[in-house]
This record gives C-alpha cells, structure tokens and sequence, in this order.
C-alpha cells in the first residue's frame, strides 16, 4: 500500500467517532421530517373538524295506514343533518329545513311532540328544528279528530285515549321503519305534549284518569276566579273552558266513561314533558301514582283556560316525584305554536291573531331551550357521532 493510499484511507478502517456523528445527524433530520408531517396531518384534520357544517334539521314526512285498527298517522319527522337548510312550504305552514337530506352519523335520542288542539304535526315545526339542531329525532303525528281542521273528539274519553293511541303507534312505526330505525336510540325515548298532548303523555307515563275530580269542577273554578277578582265576561269564559253549556255533557259522559280510567302506559318512554296541560281535574295523587319516569311541567304565564291553580299546579302537587317545573313568561295558550305564516294568518285569522309573531318565536325558544336541557340529562348520553 502506497503512502498516499494510506493518506487517503482508502482501506483504513474508517473513523468510527466520525460515523456516529454523520449517522446522528441522518437521524435527526429523519425525526425533524416525521414531527412536522405529524404537524401537518394535525392540522389537516383540525381544520377538516372545524370546516364540517353545524348540524341542521333534516326533515321528511311519513305517511301510514294500520289497517288493523284503521288508524291512519301523518308524521313530520325532524333529525340531525348537515345539509344547509332551505324554505319548505307544507300547506300553510312554513319552515327551514333540509328535506330528505342524510343523518348524521349514530342512533339519537328520540322525542314525539303531541300539538294542541289547534295545531297539527306542523304547528310546533319551531321547537322541532331547534331540537334537531341539538341532536334529536322528533317525530309529530297529527291527531286524528284532535287538529286544526277536526275537533270531533274535543273533550271526550277520545281526545285523551286516542292520543295515548295515537303516540305509541307512531312510536312502532318508528322502530318498524328501517330509515327511522336507523337513527333512532329506542332506549332514549321522550314525550313531549302541549295542552291535551300534556294530558296524554302522562297517560303514556303511566298515569290513570280519576273521574272523581270532575264532579264540583266548575264550581271550584268559578269560586277561584270570583276570588280572584277576575270578574269580565271573557275571563269567565275562558275559566269555564270545560263548563259551557256545550262542554258539559261530554265532559260528563267522558266522567261516566269506564275507559277513561285504563292504563295507557309505553314502557318505551323514558321522560315526558307536560305544556299548559289540560284536564288537571282528572289527575289526582291516585291517578298519578304510577308515574314514575321525569316529568318536566310547562307553564304557561298566561294561560286563563286552564288555570294554573286546577291544572298544572294540581299536576304538579299530586305527583308521586317531585317533577321540574319551568315558567314560560307572558306566554298563552296561542303563543304555544310557532309563529304564522301569512297564508295561515290569512285562512285561520283567529288562530293567528292571539298572539304575535315575536312572542311567538320568544316562546318557542324559551320552550325549546327548557325541553332540551331536561331530555339531554333525562335521556342520558348524546347522540353518537
């Protein structure tokens, strides 16, 4: 080997210091490449995070003949969605909602709205796409015999037991439907009920109607409101809902009535949310015994046909369970439906006159707010996704 081969080192053995060094800093350029793609792919999925569209009310509407008992349910079905919303226009109703677009991902919580007698499965649309934005199902038969444009079963053993009917056949509809199914939690059910709905979900929570209660009703709520000094021709009127001279015999026979007392209780539903509810005098401690799921009451400020005092106040003092109670301030029994539209306010004026828009949508966000804090702690756990 020359002299310059050995100055060269071309066969020495190489410096193994010199290796380390080269093959540490090969090292540390790799871990330097690895952090930042780690870095990138971080951000890359945060800002796919936060890029992803808030959840919508996707909406659709289902309609069902059971030929075995010849009920024939119309149902407006609200669910989380990430489409953005548009108008849709269902006769005279008009709301925002994304129709027929995809779920969110996972099995959601489950609530029914049962209307008022003046209302129909569109009439709550307000509180339903707010529920939906939360991560709800909510699924709102129209009544038959009990809606805005039939009030046939009006206080009779119908309007109370046909409800309770009418409530759990939506809900095996529910589960018997496999794009419903699909979506919906079937241990996370909620019942929401608004006047003659609120009687009704307590029937579907187990409760049993006491006849007895009516017997010296409209004595008492004459006595009430005399003592109270509400004494004009329309607040008598309004206190003698169920005691005019055409009211009285049905509410009598609906006394006499040996259904009324039956149970009509779901297993299914695990939380009800009782609005302005009717029939107070019809449930005693007794006829509330069995009630024990949550019960949320909803007041409704100033609601002169069912008095506070005969209705939700009673309610409230004979259930078994202490139930939450929430005041909705200055609200009536027309501020309990989401504001008109102007075809509505123009085909059903009276409707649309006993209350103005803005209290309208002031009460439904209020009742919304209240209704879904109560089934979020009731209906334990949040949607899957």
């Amino acid at each position: 080997m020359s002299s310059r081969q050995s100055r060269r080192g071309g066969c020495r053995p190489a410096n193994p210091l010199a290796l380390s060094r080269r093959g540490g800093y090969r090292l540390q350029v790799h871990l330097l490449k690895q952090f930042f793609l780690l870095c990138f792919l971080c951000l890359a999925a945060a800002g796919a995070v936060s890029a992803a569209p808030a959840v919508q009310p996707g909406f659709r509407t289902l309609g069902v003949w059971k030929s075995e008992t010849s009920l024939r349910l119309n149902l407006a079905i609200w669910y989380p969605a990430r489409r953005t919303p548009t108008q849709l226009d269902y006769g005279d109703w008009t709301f925002r909602a994304s129709r027929n677009a995809s779920p969110v991902t996972g099995k959601h919580p489950l609530i029914i709205l049962s209307h008022d007698s003046s209302g129909s499965r569109f009439s709550l649309h307000q509180l339903a796409g707010a529920l939906a934005r939360e991560g709800f199902v909510v699924v709102a038969p129209t009544h038959p015999g009990d809606n805005l444009d039939d009030l046939s079963w009006l206080f009779t053993t119908e309007q109370l037991t046909g409800r309770a009917r009418d409530i759990s056949a939506t809900l095996d509809v529910i589960f018997d439907t496999p794009v419903l199914e699909a979506m919906t939690d079937p241990t996370r059910v909620g019942l929401l009920g608004v006047g003659p709905g609120g009687a009704a979900a307590l029937l579907a929570a187990g409760a049993c109607p006491d006849p007895a209660g009516w017997t010296d009703y409209c004595a008492r709520a004459a006595l009430a409101r005399q003592a109270a000094g509400q004494a004009s021709s329309r607040d008598k009127a309004d206190a003698l809902l169920y005691c005019s001279d055409w009211a009285v015999p049905r509410m009598a026979a609906t006394a006499a009535d040996p259904e009324l007392p039956k149970s009509r209780r779901d297993g299914r539903v695990r939380a009800v949310a009782v609005v302005a509810p009717w029939y107070g005098m019809f449930f005693s401690a007794e006829a509330l015994a069995s009630v024990r799921i949550p019960v949320l009451l909803v007041s409704a400020e100033n609601d002169r046909r069912n008095p506070s005092l005969f209705h939700v106040e009673a309610i409230r003092k004979a259930l078994p369970n202490p139930p939450a109670h929430v005041v909705l301030p200055d609200a009536d029994a027309a501020s309990l439906l989401s504001p008109c539209s102007p075809s509505l306010a123009e085909t059903w004026p009276e409707l649309c006159r006993g209350a103005d828009a803005r209290l309208r949508r002031d009460v439904q966000d209020k009742l919304a707010r209240a209704a879904c804090a109560f089934f979020l702690e009731h209906l334990s756990g949040a949607s899957a996704e």
